[in-house]
């Protein structure tokens, strides 16, 4: 087993008042889905409730790539904390600022007789969190596994073609 980064290693806040884990089995490549997810700047074709993303450093993701992007009524700056191509992407991003909600993102692809299992999980914390966790929960909840289900599509989509 290779030595993996403190970077490499990084997940969500198993401690946060909000946390969301889903799966989904995606008939169509890693590589498929990897492109499609990692391609920030395309969200808003098949993510509509993202209105806005791009990637502000040049060159491929890489830790410490900076993207923006606004979702659920938050302006959300992310840091790309890990890049295994075709397995894992981890990022950080606070929305609405260092005192709003600071969401930690895990994808982990897994190749499959099928095509691939996509798993996605994220933390929620700070103030807005905590001063009252459920609808973050609820909204997390429904985000992953319409990101999941729009990610399949896509992918499945882009595979048929």
């Amino acid at each position: 087993m290779k030595n993996m980064t403190d970077a490499e290693e990084a997940g969500v806040d198993a401690s946060a008042p909000v946390l969301s884990r889903h799966s989904i089995t995606v008939s169509a490549s890693a590589e498929t889905v990897w492109r499609i997810l990692t391609d920030i700047d395309a969200w808003t074709t098949w993510l509509p409730e993202i209105p806005y993303a791009r990637v502000e450093t040049p060159g491929p993701l890489a830790p410490g790539s900076v993207f923006r992007w606004s979702a659920a009524g938050m302006e959300i700056e992310s840091t790309i904390l890990a890049v295994r191509p075709q397995e894992r992407l981890v990022w950080r991003g606070y929305g609405n600022g260092p005192d709003g909600v600071l969401g930690i993102h895990v994808w982990t692809l897994t190749p499959t007789d099928e095509g691939a299992q996509v798993s996605t999980e994220e933390s929620f914390a700070g103030p807005p969190v905590d001063a009252d966790p459920a609808p973050f929960q609820e909204g997390l909840d429904a985000t992953l596994a319409g990101w999941l289900e729009r990610l399949k599509h896509t992918a499945e989509e882009a595979t048929a073609r």
